[in-house]
């Protein structure tokens, strides 16, 4: 059995020395069937914050890791931190033009990649091996509790990323706090494949095992196959999950057998990141033999990550108003607030006016683990704050209400990002990228649910700057060359592309993008029945 947490470590740092040293020779965690040790994993931290300090890096500067799911990723998140710098984790798929830009913002000393990434980025990084000294190393200046344990940039709904500065005292408060809301205990065995560079996946689902010396197996965040997951959860007897209520809809429509995979060993699987949905909670339940084992979640990366939670064993909270997208069943309560946590519904207009019961407003979250700001941002920084006196008081840009009994549920966004996969897209990143194409006029991009498994989905429209229409070919070369503009910008793919005639996406006087508008004329038809849409035909 591990040993009980250090009393009240400072920093995230102390914490996991502690392990080192106490547990050497337990698993911090599992990949790819080969576990590594505490004793392992401290090695490696001192000897990638030796070998940022053989390259210059002082504290204090930032440096960009772009890796992927592994012990790489926590040599250099840690190492980093151990040096005195800042980590900066971001998308390890993400294009280069987006990587170079993330430099910029956070004015990064250095990037540090895997090979394929470091092959593309090359011109300022260096690949995880170069990064290590076999010397380990001892911190070049004191760590406090206020210190940047890291950079966790979100995309805003400008398109500006915005970098959320995380500190050691908000991360370790936030673990606090999901431990006692979830009731977790060294005895749980997490079970993720969650993508280890953003918030749920790195703190929730790792930070947390660290932090009490439960077992983790972690996955490859690029599974191409759900079954793996399950697979994992079943031969590890899995006790905890998490992900986006998107891919517990892919298992049911990927697992023709669900009975090939005992699931029983959960106590929690939480589903969160994107709108949960009633239909999938009962059918995940139901074709698994669970029962009251999903749970609803919220967070943010302003709040550190966790908000609320559903309690563990009990049944999800619905409301008679249905949900935006079809077939999606009824609205599911977002659960308890974790301790020291508040959250409030205000008029957006007149955030401090709280709503009546059942009105819709704006929710706003009061917690101890909130961010201070934005890196290098005192603009963003001062919209993000509810109001004067109230610094951990963040406005979430969610939309949602409080039922008669107090239950808060969310109805959508105030700010215009879009949900994909479980990940926050700002349309004015894709309409940029794509608005890059010799051939395009102007581009708009807005989610879209049409009810199915894969949820929410970057549906882009762009307009042709020519009008008289190429012949069939070449529109398909275009849709093409669009997909392929996205991807290498965003590492992702959207949901479909859809080529429009000039002047056919609806603006505001002022020549602003109307972006609801344009999803509307779409979803009821009148935007292919006006001739707009020119690829697809249909």
């Amino acid at each position: 059995m591990p040993s009980l947490p250090p009393p009240s470590p400072t920093t995230l740092l102390e914490a996991l020395h502690h392990r080192a040293q106490a547990d050497a020779a337990l698993p911090a965690f599992t990949f790819e069937d080969r576990p590594h040790s505490y004793a392992d994993l401290w090695l490696g931290v001192t000897r990638f914050a030796a070998g940022l300090a053989g390259r210059g890096v002082r504290p204090r500067e930032r440096v960009v890791l772009a890796l992927p799911n592994g012990p790489a990723f926590f040599h250099a998140l840690y190492g980093t931190q151990q040096a005195g710098a800042i980590p900066v984790p971001v998308f390890p798929r993400s294009g280069p033009a987006r990587i170079r830009r993330l430099e910029e913002l956070s004015g990064a000393a250095l990037t540090v990649a895997d090979r394929e990434t470091f092959d593309q980025i090359s011109h300022r990084g260096t690949d995880q091996t170069a990064a290590s000294s076999p010397s380990p190393a001892r911190p070049t200046e004191e760590i406090s509790p206020d210190h940047p344990a890291l950079i966790q940039y979100t995309s805003g709904s400008t398109g500006e990323p915005k970098g959320v500065v995380i500190t050691h005292a908000n991360l370790l408060t936030n673990i606090g706090q999901m431990i006692a809301g979830m009731e977790i205990t060294e005895r749980d065995v997490f079970v993720s494949w969650l993508p280890v560079h953003h918030d749920m996946g790195l703190v929730l689902m790792t930070m947390v095992p660290f932090f009490l010396g439960a077992r983790l197996v972690l996955l490859p965040s690029d599974l191409t196959d759900v079954r793996v997951w399950l697979r994992a959860i079943d031969e590890h007897r899995g006790t905890f999950t998490a992900a986006p209520d998107f891919a517990y809809r892919v298992c049911l429509w990927a697992v023709r057998d669900p009975s090939r995979f005992d699931l029983t060993s959960l106590r929690v699987a939480l589903n969160a990141a994107e709108p949960v949905r009633s239909t999938t909670i009962r059918r995940f339940e139901g074709a698994f033999g669970l029962d009251r084992v999903m749970v609803a979640g919220y967070g943010l990366a302003e709040a550190t990550v966790g908000v609320s939670m559903q309690p563990p064993g009990t049944a999800p909270i619905l409301s008679e108003r249905e949900p935006q997208g079809e077939g999606d069943g009824r609205l599911v309560a977002i659960g308890t607030p974790f301790p020291g946590v508040r959250v409030e519904i205000v008029d957006p207009e007149h955030p401090d006016r709280r709503v009546e019961a059942n009105e819709v407003g704006e929710i706003v979250v009061e917690s101890p683990a909130s961010t201070s700001g934005y890196f290098r941002d005192p603009e963003a920084t001062a919209a993000l704050f509810w109001r004067p006196g109230a610094p951990r008081g963040i406005r979430t840009g969610d939309l949602g209400f409080r039922d008669a009994e107090g239950n808060v549920f969310i109805v959508g966004r105030a700010k215009n990002v879009i949900l994909q996969a479980g990940r926050n897209l700002a349309p004015q990143e894709i309409e940029e990228a794509v608005e890059g194409l010799p051939f395009v006029r102007r581009a708009a991009a807005v989610g879209v649910d049409r009810g199915r498994a894969e949820g929410e989905q970057a549906y882009v429209f762009a307009e042709l700057r020519k009008a008289k229409p190429p012949s069939d070919d070449r529109l398909h070369e275009m849709a093409t060359e669009v997909v392929a503009r996205v991807h290498d910008h965003l590492g992702l793919r959207p949901g479909r592309v859809l080529l429009l005639a000039p002047r056919t996406i609806p603006l505001t006087p002022n020549g602003k993008l109307r972006h609801p508008a344009l999803r509307a004329a779409f979803l009821d038809g009148t935007l292919r029945a006006s001739g707009a849409i020119l690829f697809p035909e249909r």
